[in-house]
């Protein structure tokens, strides 16, 4: 009886959850970012401007003047969002209201609206990558390093201000602007770095297909030093809520595109490949397990089952923060997130410490009962067992 009630419970969970799902995502594409600056922030970045002297032709800018070398030079102040082309972050579009001289001179930026996830927001900010743009030239922002960790948001910043920058100047300066080659999609895709995760990902494939033990640790070995260590990007909850609002960044987000397309799909056909051959931080688990075989802690059957229900209310928790709610950190209470990433904190390496601990006497402590990540997978791969059933009622009716 209190299994049929369990049950009835996850359903109605299961249920909530995707109505949230859609509700969160229909009020997102009805609640676009707030595109206009109040008149305090166009005077943080354009001294002497009005809200009211706004100009809409040859393209909306606000006019204004700078003082530079002892003379008096045009400034204009725009916005990143009005202008083409529609630079995306990791998960939206930032809107900068940036001031720009006559030389194009980058004066001052302020970020007015944008959704990205607040993870790596705050790695943009406080590697201070937005001070570094300031004060310098449009045509040298290529120069300028994307941050490690939030390499698809600050690149989204950096290519914006300067498409923007070089559309200003040509419009409202009227100067010569070279025109800036577009990156081809195919070109996008073979980057080194990509060329590393589609190369582990295949690994992954082969240590499934051939069920080789030795292959196996090689592809984890892989993983952890190339798609954790260096590309710092292991799939977890916000890849996978980015991917439920149907929002798929072909152009701008080619990591998600490949990692998040690979794990879907191979996850449908043969169950989640990625959690047992693939993802790092169930590598480290695995290993700090097999140092613990002496000191393993069994617990019994029903305590496993039980402990496994948490990764369910964990998942669900997290849709109700993020989608719920609007709290975008809800996704970030992964450890994993925390230790592939750029910027540590306390509250994340705790979290770390306990679950690796934990693994050490429990083996994939975290991955058996709290992953919500691994509770996605679950869910997606649940038709395979669906379809073994009917094969059971066809063979048992004996009419093949």
């Amino acid at each position: 009886m209190r299994k049929k009630l369990w049950r009835f419970v996850k359903i109605g969970l299961l249920v909530i959850a995707a109505a949230l799902v859609i509700f969160s995502d229909w009020k997102e594409r009805r609640q676009k970012l707030r595109l206009l600056p109040t008149q305090a922030e166009l005077e943080s970045v354009l001294p002497g401007s009005l809200v009211k002297d706004r100009r809409e032709k040859p393209i909306p800018y606000y006019p204004g003047k700078v003082q530079a070398e002892g003379k008096t030079k045009l400034a204009a102040a725009l916005l990143t969002a009005e202008l083409p082309p529609r630079v995306q972050g990791f998960t939206d579009q930032i809107n900068i209201l940036f001031s720009l001289d006559e030389d194009g001179n980058i004066l001052k930026l302020r970020v007015i609206s944008q959704r990205e996830t607040p993870y790596y927001f705050r790695l943009v900010r406080s590697a201070g990558f937005l001070d570094k743009i300031s004060g310098g030239n449009y045509r040298g922002l290529s120069e300028i390093k994307v941050v490690s960790g939030a390499s698809i948001s600050s690149q989204a910043i950096r290519d914006d201000l300067k498409t923007s920058s070089a559309l200003a100047m040509k419009e409202i300066f009227h100067q010569q602007v070279s025109e800036t080659e577009a990156v081809s999609l195919a070109a996008v895709y073979l980057q080194p770095r990509f060329i590393v995760l589609a190369v582990v990902l295949l690994l992954g494939l082969c240590a499934r297909f051939f069920k080789s033990s030795p292959l196996r640790w090689l592809v984890f070995a892989a993983s952890v030093a190339g798609i954790g260590i260096w590309l710092k990007t292991p799939f977890s909850l916000p890849h996978i809520f980015q991917l439920l609002t149907l929002r798929v960044p072909l152009g701008s987000n080619p990591y998600l595109v490949m990692l998040g397309g690979f794990v879907i799909l191979t996850t449908i056909i043969s169950g989640p490949l990625w959690c047992a051959y693939l993802c790092p931080y169930a590598a480290l688990q695995e290993f700090l397990g097999r140092l613990g075989k002496e000191y393993r802690w069994h617990p019994s059957p029903q305590m496993l089952k039980s402990g496994r229900e948490l990764r369910w209310l964990i998942l669900f928790a997290t849709v109700l923060l993020y989608f719920g709610l609007g709290i975008r950190s809800g996704s970030e209470i992964e450890p994993f997130f925390h230790l592939f990433s750029a910027g540590w904190t306390g509250i994340g390496l705790t979290l770390v410490g306990v679950t690796l601990v934990g693994s050490f006497f429990v083996p994939r402590f975290w991955c058996r009962f709290f992953c919500p990540t691994g509770a996605c997978l679950i869910l997606l791969s649940s038709h395979r067992k669906f379809f073994r059933q009917i094969e059971k009622g066809i063979k048992s009716s004996e009419i093949d």
